[in-house]
């Protein structure tokens, strides 16, 4: 049986929307062994997909030695989707048969001509060429299109993750988790559209359930202060990477609402759980967020909150009658839309609560 390496990229939203990768270059060289390599903060995800056979975390700053090198083995064909150069050296240092890989700032054409038997030029990768014109996920399949041409790709589908095992019980009342946390301020919706918007759902027999990361965590005590969450309502995680996770932590504030617990670090497993039906959740709103394509990966009907036109290739996700996914964008939204508008900034606060309140009627419950 042959092997497959492959390299995915660090960011959560990246790896789910070009998950479908290995997984159909396993179906183009089977019967093989596809083993992933990356880093600590997405192997978790990996290493719930049942056609990933084995998860190898590395450190960008730590080279391999040779010896790790020797006990890796050899690979039929290495997939780099990454646009670093510690990721070339790594893809050379394994003994394979071929490699495929991106052209990047990083990796200029006259490495890519040394290191690779194929790859996808610049001149291809095109951000207007592909991501206005087709799905991000269609973007991922130009690098099996290298060797086989004929692939597509228009949707993920992850019928075979084990992510919900660890999902907590379903609740008494109905959910609508938010996830206002974002990478950029631009792609921020702002916390009291989203405390308005918590009121909203609380009122229509909807338990409001806030996630928050680490860049989140001072939010907390004015997320209690409005009132609108009672109790456990408030869960936390670092950067993706499961770690030891704290207790309860109190937080003082005046009225009913006095304590509620922040769940630090939490795997990504029990963070399925907080976004699957299953488990009580009848929608997630949020900014654009790799933890949005969690959601909508996992089926769960989403409302995204999404700047400029990114909206119109956003999300490859299989949808059915469970399952629908929305993105808002601003009314002045187009396909031509570029980070270089001088009101990207101004986005995402164009869109009204009643917009998105209006959203989450038309697919939960």
């Amino acid at each position: 049986m042959g092997k497959i390496a492959f390299f995915p990229q660090d960011l959560i939203g990246d790896v789910l929307v070009w998950a479908n990768l290995p997984k159909a270059a396993a179906k183009l060289f089977e019967p093989c062994e596809v083993v992933v390599f990356c880093t600590k903060g997405v192997a978790e995800l990996f290493e719930c997909m049942s056609f990933c056979n084995k998860v190898v975390v590395y450190e960008p700053e730590n080279q391999w030695s040779r010896e790790e090198t020797r006990e890796f083995g050899r690979f039929e064909a290495v997939l780099n989707t990454r646009y670093d150069a510690d990721s070339v050296q790594r893809v050379a240092a394994l003994d394979h048969n071929r490699a495929y890989g991106f052209e990047s700032f990083a990796i200029p054409e006259a490495v890519c001509e040394k290191m690779y038997s194929d790859y996808v030029p610049l001149s291809r990768w095109d951000d207007f060429q592909l991501r206005r014109k087709t799905s991000v996920t269609e973007q991922g399949a130009e690098l099996i299109r290298l060797f086989a041409p004929d692939y597509h790709c228009s949707f993920v589908r992850f019928d075979e993750n084990e992510f919900a095992r660890e999902m907590p019980g379903p609740t008494k009342t109905p959910r609508v988790v938010f996830v206002i946390g974002a990478s950029d301020p631009a792609k921020s919706w702002g916390l009291e559209n989203y405390l308005s918007l918590a009121w909203r759902v609380r009122a229509k027999g909807f338990e409001p359930l806030f996630l928050l990361g680490p860049k989140e965590r001072g939010l907390a005590s004015r997320i209690l202060a409005a009132g609108c969450v009672a109790h456990r309502d408030t869960a936390m995680r670092r950067n993706g990477v499961r770690e030891k996770r704290r207790g309860p932590v109190p937080l003082r504030a005046g009225g009913s609402h006095a304590g509620f617990a922040l769940e630090s670090c939490l795997p990504f497993r029990k963070l399925a759980g907080y976004f699957s039906r299953e488990g009580g959740t009848e929608c997630v709103v949020g900014n654009d967020t790799g933890l949005m394509h969690l959601a909508c990966a996992l089926g769960t009907p989403s409302v995204t909150i999404v700047p400029h036109g990114m909206h119109f290739t956003w999300f490859p996700y299989e949808t059915d009658e469970r399952a629908r996914h929305i993105c808002l964008a601003p009314p002045c939204a187009s396909p031509l839309c570029s980070n270089d508008c001088s009101e990207l900034a101004a986005c995402s606060g164009k869109m009204s609560v009643d917009r998105v309140e209006r959203a989450i009627e038309e697919i939960a419950g």
